[in-house]
């Protein structure tokens, strides 16, 4: 169910902040709008987790993690995650990002991908055989390790995204896109002040 109050924003700071992006044709995605509603519980925790799986040190590329994280996003169903995603990674990686599906990815992160999609799908039925496909296509554990962070956080975000009806225009996508390529997952800490943990009506 999408609640209205994600869309004005808590506090002043971010209603003006949402009015100048709308203004630009640039309005804040959903998932940033999330993070500042709850800070402390979500927005802040999130984030961090955020850049450190999907821009941090990695055997992975920033375009390999992003294809990763289309990939589990359309496992979930998830059309808001799917998109944005997807286009960072085709922006990254400079293909077509369901490639790897023919197995055009190369062998790391062809594999990489069907053990995500299998582990977001099918969680139960991941065994011993799937994490030995994986290694047999050079993919060590510390590797197989970063891969199952990025499923946790997009199994994580997914649930949230359709749970509250995330939407984007195209516009809205696009800059999303260009601004995560850029910035990556960060907001400056102004809209991140601290709140109380107490129930908001």
């Amino acid at each position: 169910m999408r609640l209205s109050s994600y869309d004005r924003g808590n506090r002043l700071r971010h209603r003006l902040l949402f009015g100048l992006t709308k203004l630009f044709s640039a309005e804040m995605d959903d998932v940033a709008k999330v993070t500042m509603k709850r800070p402390v519980f979500f927005g802040t925790p999130f984030l961090r987790l955020a850049q450190a799986v999907l821009r941090g040190p990695s055997a992975w590329t920033a375009g390999e993690r992003e294809l990763m994280a289309s990939v589990v996003s359309r496992a979930n169903d998830c059309p808001f995650c799917t998109g944005i995603h997807a286009g960072i990674a085709a922006g990254e990686i400079g293909w077509d990002p369901h490639a790897w599906e023919e197995g055009r990815a190369g062998p790391r992160a062809t594999a990489a991908c069907r053990f995500v999609e299998k582990l977001t799908r099918e969680p139960d039925l991941i065994g011993e055989e799937d994490v030995a496909r994986v290694r047999a296509a050079g993919v060590d554990d510390d590797a197989l390790l970063e891969a199952i962070y990025v499923a946790l956080l997009f199994n994580l975000i997914n649930r949230v995204a359709n749970a509250l009806e995330f939407t984007a225009s195209e516009a809205s996508r696009r800059a999303s896109v260009t601004m995560l390529r850029r910035l990556g997952y960060r907001l400056p800490g102004v809209f991140l002040c601290e709140e109380k943990l107490e129930q908001r009506t």
